[in-house]
């Protein structure tokens, strides 16, 4: 069990400021900084030590403390927040630095070609007077060389002269996974590892980042083994699990108006709750991105963010970047102060439960994979769990996409899962190593894709699909059937496209009488679709490749404990068990995203009504009720199933189910 208690209301707070300008917290106000806090109901503040200008806010031997500044603002901020009983954890840049990186270019990230490591937005000629793009910063290596060695002492100065909480490192894993700098290249000769091989390259990079995020936590915990610490910008990556160890926490740092929108916090929430340790979504108060002065989310786009966060299992986070004067903005904390009010009105019924999901899904190495997948499932109101450490057992139907192949110890708890009434569904080249499947589906694997586009064709139409040959962009794996049952095959197109031959505009049309191969199949408690559909959805979004999918998985899942119709497809909805409670807490949530130039925002959260709920559970209901209005809800229970209607639901609601 992890010992770390992170509050669920927090706010990061930013300060990356010019040493150009002067002034530096001429404003700032024990009063005014509290009196943000409490209007932002925050439990806990993010402050900072050291930003990516390598300006310091404090009195220091070690950094460089910013030239406007008169005093010791980050002392003053943690008495302050100490003094209300609001926790203060500290903020320290990594990666970024940019003083640092010009007054010691032997820092400085180096990439194989032996050019310094940028962001993609830095431009090295560019001249002094030159416009600079947003996030243009250079990279310094933290491979426990001589910038790391200044991390640390800035660590052990930090944990010397404050009541440390917790330690925030920023930009620490976000450089590309490999360093040629002259301190790496001499560290990887002593270890033996080939400079020209880049997978020791990458072996190398693991081991040092390793070591410098143990290091940072080492020395805080000598002052303060009490206080929590976590690693950004690659430290809540599913995708890196090597680096998950270091985490006191996870912050899963998350601006969906400007990073990818807002269907990639579920995926990643119900990945890192597995884990056992406690996770906090992060958003931020801009229109935009970071750094942003001037740009607001509206307060019922970040009130649904944030309920976003906990329904899935996570604290909420939202970040702000103070003025360089010190004052703090007020209508910024009001409008975070609306969402954390509601927040606190619903925690009681969004943690201390267990999902009752069962579905879960083996995480691919390819988010667009994964994500998608998540998106079809979520979108069906089909809410599921991840999958981790192979514990297959408690689900009643596993996903595994394309692009995974399992372990010995994998394989071996997927057969006992089977074994014991477990269902699978598999993807493309899903459980597929050295050109045959890792288990018996009932189908001999033949081969990749042979062109770069196919068609499926249902043996048996229906309503939501297409009597026609649909068109996949991402085509079927080639199986031949030893023991199943068909359920659709996909055929292939005159050729591929290429410049010597192709048809059109764009993809080359179906030959009729091209050789059929499985798409569907269902062998046992199995069922292999050849398309990597999930895929295919993320990149397309075509309401037929979910379909064909939905088809496919309710051949052998056994329904889920919570059905629910009328919510829209842009609805999201769970359910947890809290046993010591006597009762199933379901929260509901709609809005409808709309792409407005460079943001996807949330303006108009429209009412939905007569929403349907159906559960299936083993105890007896006394009550279903309305919490944060006291409101009973009519139920009924027919075929072993409790139903009842939502009347209205806007933005979100919370149904209580009491036995």
């Amino acid at each position: 069990m992890n010992q770390y208690k992170v509050p669920i209301m927090q706010t990061h707070l930013d300060f990356h400021t010019s040493p150009d300008i002067t002034g530096i917290g001429s404003k700032f106000s024990k009063e005014n900084f509290q009196m943000a806090l409490k209007i932002g109901e925050l439990e806990s503040i993010t402050v900072f030590a050291k930003c990516h200008h390598s300006m310091c806010y404090y009195p220091t031997k070690v950094g460089v403390m910013h030239p406007g500044l008169n005093f010791d603002l980050l002392g003053t901020m943690i008495d302050a927040a100490h003094e209300i009983g609001v926790r203060a954890p500290i903020y320290i840049t990594a990666g970024w630095s940019d003083k640092d990186a010009q007054t010691h270019p032997e820092w400085r990230s180096v990439s194989k070609d032996g050019k310094y490591v940028t962001t993609v937005s830095f431009d090295e000629s560019a001249a002094q007077d030159e416009m600079k793009e947003h996030c243009a910063w250079q990279m310094l290596c933290l491979n426990d060389g001589e910038y790391a060695q200044h991390i640390y002492d800035i660590t052990r100065e930090i944990c010397e002269n404050y009541p440390v909480d917790g330690l925030f490192y920023d930009i620490s894993l976000a450089d590309g996974g490999v360093c040629y700098c002259a301190s790496c290249k001499k560290g990887m000769r002593e270890l033996g590892l080939d400079i020209e091989n880049e997978e020791d390259a990458k072996r190398y990079y693991v081991m040092k980042r390793q070591t410098f995020m143990k290091k940072c936590a080492d020395i805080m915990r000598r002052y303060h083994p009490n206080a929590t610490v976590f690693f950004n910008s690659g430290g809540a990556d599913i995708y890196k699990p090597e680096f998950h160890e270091y985490q006191s926490h996870f912050e899963m740092e998350d601006l969906p108006t400007a990073w990818g929108g807002y269907d990639q916090l579920p995926i990643r929430a119900k990945y890192f709750v597995n884990t056992g340790k406690q996770t906090i979504g992060m958003t931020g108060k801009f229109h935009l991105d970071w750094g942003e002065f001037g740009g607001f989310k509206s307060k019922e786009a970040l009130k649904y963010e944030v309920v976003s966060m906990a329904i899935f299992g996570a604290g909420a986070s939202v970040g702000d970047h103070m003025h360089p004067d010190g004052e703090m903005e007020l209508q910024t904390y009001e409008n975070i102060g609306y969402a954390y009010h509601y927040l606190k009105r619903i925690t009681p019924y969004c943690y201390g439960g267990e999902s009752t999901a069962n579905i879960g899904i083996y995480l691919s190495k390819d988010r667009t994979v994964n994500e998608g997948l998540s998106n079809i499932l979520l979108q069906n109101q089909c809410d599921y769990n991840v999958i981790v450490n192979n514990h297959f057992a408690k689900y009643d139907t596993v996903l595994i996409p394309n692009g995974v192949v399992l372990d010995e110890d994998g394989i071996a708890s997927l057969e006992s899962y089977l074994q014991n009434g477990g269902k699978l569904l598999l993807m493309g080249d899903a459980l597929v190593k050295d050109g045959s499947f890792q288990i018996n589906i009932g189908l001999q694997y033949e081969g990749e894709p042979e062109f770069d586009c196919d068609y499926l064709v249902p043996l048996n139409p229906c309503d939501d699909l297409p009597n026609a040959p649909l068109l996949c962009n991402y085509p079927g794996h080639r199986t031949t059937v030893c023991d199943a049952q068909i359920y659709a095959e996909f055929i292939t197109p005159y050729f591929k496209r290429t410049y010597a031959h192709f048809c059109g505009h764009k993809n080359t049309p179906h030959d009729k009488n091209s050789k059929s191969y499985p798409a569907i199949a269902k062998s046992g408690s199995v069922v292999y679709l050849s398309h990597p559909l999930s895929k295919q959805y993320f990149e397309y979004g075509s309401l037929y490749h979910r379909n064909y999918f939905m088809r496919a998985l309710n051949l052998v899942y056994g329904g889920a404990l919570l059905k629910v119709s009328g919510l829209g497809s842009q609805g999201r909805c769970t359910m947890i068990h809290q046993p010591r409670e006597h009762r199933y807490c379901i929260n509901a949530i709609y809005a409808s995203p709309i792409r407005r130039g460079k943001a996807e925002i949330i303006e108009d959260i429209l009412p939905i009504n007569d929403i349907r709920f159906e559960i299936k559970i083993e105890q007896r209901v006394k009550n279903v009720h309305l919490p944060l209005t006291g409101e009973k809800l009519e139920f009924c229970e027919t075929n072993g199933r409790v139903v009842f209607i939502l009347p209205k639901l806007h933005c979100h609601t919370t149904v209580v189910i009491e036995y």
